[in-house]
């Protein structure tokens, strides 16, 4: 991430970020945000969401790995893996270069997801697309339609795989334009999933899945 991204994100987020400029042989923090500048708006999210939770939170280390953003922190809370977990799975739908969406590319053994300008359609490693029946009744745009079906997808994965409790789901699009999630159970696992998904939904077009403003 460029230095004015990595910068801004220290200065608004000072408790999380404290190890910024720490020792490599004390914190992973020390490399910086180890990702392209399309995941910037993602971790904004993140880090708003997390210092909101506990704002005695320290990040660790923040990578791209595997084609998706790895957000390593000191808690071990339900919420915050919730937050975690599923924006890396989000951040496999946005290109790392500049946030448009994207799929999952290889070339040469190295993943990434990338967009269309920014990928090689020849070295595409996944060229699927998310599932978005289950949210077909819902009639959003196309960008808020996957987040909504990673949110359902990922909760009744942790159902089945986890023992999680099932989640029923209240998904509207607001008189503000703003989408509104409201999850029925009081898994905090299942609530910081909530969060980034409308965190993040709330700051890209619904349609085109574009940073508003970027």
């Amino acid at each position: 991430m460029n230095k004015e991204l990595d910068e801004q994100l220290c200065q608004k987020y000072p408790a999380l970020y404290r190890d910024r400029n720490g020792d490599k042989g004390d914190t992973s923090m020390c490399w910086g945000f180890a990702c392209g500048d399309g995941w910037h708006t993602l971790i904004d999210v993140i880090s708003e969401l997390l210092t909101k939770h506990d704002p005695n939170i320290c990040a660790v280390q923040i990578k791209q790995k595997l084609g998706g953003l790895c957000f390593y922190h000191d808690s071990g809370d339900d919420y915050a893996l919730g937050v975690e977990m599923t924006a890396f799975t989000i951040s496999k739908t946005v290109c790392e270069m500049c946030g448009a969406p994207g799929i999952l590319n290889n070339k040469g053994g190295w993943l990434s997801t990338l967009c269309d300008e920014h990928g090689d359609q020849h070295s595409a490693a996944d060229n699927r697309d998310i599932d978005i029946s289950s949210v077909a009744d819902l009639r959003l745009g196309a960008a808020w339609s996957r987040l909504c079906a990673i949110l359902k997808n990922s909760a009744h994965w942790h159902t089945e795989h986890n023992g999680r409790p099932a989640s029923t789901f209240f998904i509207n699009k607001g008189k503000n334009g703003r989408l509104l999630i409201k999850a029925f159970s009081d898994d905090q696992l299942t609530r910081g999933m909530v969060d980034i998904i409308a965190g993040y939904a709330n700051r890209i077009d619904e349609h085109s899945g574009m940073v508003i403003g970027g």
